[in-house]
């Protein structure tokens, strides 16, 4: 972006006052001044001597007798009134409209002559020249005119930056042309040789200024960002912040309560339409200071009430999430005791067996059972859904509900496992799936039969060490719907059968480590001598220990002899 930079300021470039009336400002500025040397060197100018006699006799400065000479007009409005009176109108003709075509250069004008009143008014309450000023706040922003005579293409932009206030008005400058008008206006007064306190309010009203500087100059820069922050009342979009901000500033600044603030505010509407007229500007009719006020106010409230509004909804929808969230509470509790029916109850235990099944969630895919049919045998399962959740929990207690149903007749595991796989792939959701093993125990010949369906291996083990295990033999069931699941016969003897979902094998211990088959192994050694159930308990509470959570289901199955029971 093409950028200002204030090595390319060349005075001689850029727009001038006439000379002329910087000689009266220059003559004023001497400690001794000559009102006869002075009134010499207006009347040599028939501009600024009219503008000096019409303002002299305005209502704004209220002399009872009509002034009629240039001479007499010095003498009785004073050295420094003829200097600030020389600078207002030397500022207010170096920029011709012709000049920033486009540009709403009465806009701007205003906006000036707003801080211009709003200074005079402020310094009567800090002790300070009122002319002083007064000129102070027509000129600090005078470098921001520069600015868009410099950029003519950045006028556009002209009616975003009069609504906002002074600190996010400066911001955008920056964005805008690389300079603000603060450092621009700096160089233009020291170049036209303006007053230091002149020089270091329009300079420094947006920062401290140098410590070098006079007390009395360091007051003038502060009461014009004072009298910045009045002005953006009346035209800032967000007026509650700019009203806030300027008491602040005020209270901070020179010690003025919200009270005395608020009175400064209310004289702005009269006091900018009487030196409107005095100093020959056109402006628009000015809004009240109660007006803005009430708007302000109405504005707090509508947006309380629509705070209020969305506090209220707000409240609506998490009432009704915690509606919902209870309601689904209840279902997964009723969920989760259909499928705490589902497992068998420790009083329908067999001797031997026993069995634990710990849910990741609400609801578990895993599930395991076993019962004692008509001939002595026991018919026992372990079965693990794929996926989790509601959908697995549905599956599960189909699963279940059909291998206990088809169990109590269907007494080879292969068969038992080819019809649930037929039903299973017939019915359940695409791409769901359930490994399976089914098996068959005698308990007086201590044989086992049993059919692994993409089950983890089961694991024969003595007391100290594995014997063997038993892989899976076919696909797991709902894969293919047609499919042999064979079946192997062993001598189970002294030792046990142990049955268990991957959720207990890929459980992380120690840290990142997963516990694996062998880690697995040496947990069944470590609690051989305890009996089934709290084997079960204590290996679980081993592999959970150390885990803020599960990511899988686990559910592990113990079968062993009678003689087992009977040695402990």
């Amino acid at each position: 972006m093409d950028f200002v930079s204030l090595e390319s300021l060349k005075p001689t470039e850029l727009p001038s006052p006439p000379q002329g009336t910087l000689n009266v400002v220059h003559a004023c500025t001497r400690e001794k001044w000559d009102a006869q040397q002075l009134s010499s060197m207006v009347a040599q100018d028939p501009v600024l001597s009219v503008e000096i006699l019409r303002i002299a006799n305005s209502a704004y400065f209220g002399f009872a007798s009509e002034i009629t000479s240039v001479a007499r007009a010095i003498t009785v409005i004073g050295q420094n009134a003829l200097r600030n009176i020389a600078l207002c109108i030397a500022m207010r003709d170096a920029l011709k409209p012709d000049q920033l075509p486009a540009f709403p250069v009465t806009e701007f004008w205003e906006a000036a002559l707003r801080r211009a009143v709003c200074g005079r008014s402020l310094a009567v309450l800090t002790g300070l020249d009122g002319d002083t000023c007064f000129t102070a706040g027509l000129l600090q922003d005078f470098g921001l005119l520069v600015l868009f005579y410099l950029k003519l293409n950045r006028i556009s932009e002209w009616p975003n930056l009069a609504r906002l206030p002074p600190d996010r008005r400066r911001d955008l400058e920056l964005q805008l042309f690389g300079m603000s008008h603060d450092k621009v206006g700096l160089q233009l007064a020291r170049s036209w040789g303006f007053p230091e306190e002149l020089e270091i309010a329009i300079g420094f009203h947006h920062e401290t200024p140098p410590q070098q500087v006079s007390v009395s100059s360091a007051r003038l820069a502060a009461l014009a960002r004072c009298v910045d922050w009045m002005a953006s009342v009346f035209t800032a979009d967000d007026k509650r912040h700019a009203i806030q901000t300027c008491r602040g500033l005020l209270s901070d600044q020179f010690e003025l309560s919200a009270e005395q603030a608020d009175r400064l505010l209310e004289e702005v509407a009269s006091a900018i339409t009487e030196a409107a007229g005095a100093y020959g500007f056109e402006i628009s009719e000015q809004p009240e200071f109660d007006s803005l006020m009430r708007n302000a106010n109405l504005r707090l409230v509508e947006e309380n009430l629509s705070v209020q509004e969305m506090n209220w909804h707000l409240q609506q929808i998490i009432e009704e999430r915690d509606r919902v969230t209870a309601e689904l509470n209840r279902e997964l509790e009723l969920a989760r005791e259909v499928q705490r029916s589902l497992l068998p109850s420790e009083s329908d235990n067999p001797l031997g067996l026993a069995g634990v099944n710990v849910s990741a969630k609400a609801v578990s895919g895993d599930f395991y059972d076993f019962f004692q049919l008509h001939n002595g045998q026991i018919a026992f399962c372990i079965a693990d859904v794929a996926g989790k959740g509601m959908n697995a929990a549905l599956l599960m207690a189909k699963a279940s509900s059909l291998f206990h149903c088809l169990g109590k007749s269907i007494h080879d595991p292969s068969k038992l496992l080819a019809m649930l796989n037929h039903e299973i792939a017939e019915r359940s959701i695409h791409g769901m799936f359930v490994t399976m093993v089914a098996g068959l125990y005698n308990p007086q010949s201590g044989r086992v039969r049993l059919a692994n369906a993409g089950h983890p291996p089961v694991i024969q083990m003595s007391s100290t060490q594995q014997q063997a295990e038993y892989p899976a033999t076919a696909p797991p069931l709902g894969v293919v719907a047609v499919i042999d699941f064979p079946s192997i016969e062993f001598q189970l003897g002294n030792d046990s059968l142990y049955l268990y979902t991957d959720g207990l094998i890929e459980a992380r211990i120690s840290g990142q480590q997963r516990l694996e088959q062998q880690g697995l192994i040496s947990l069944f050694s470590r609690y051989a001598h305890k009996s089934p159930q709290e084997r079960l308990q204590r290996i679980v509470a081993e592999v959970r220990r150390g885990q803020a959570s599960s990511d899988d289901d686990i559910t592990l199955l113990l079968v062993e002899r009678q003689e087992s029971e009977e040695k402990r």
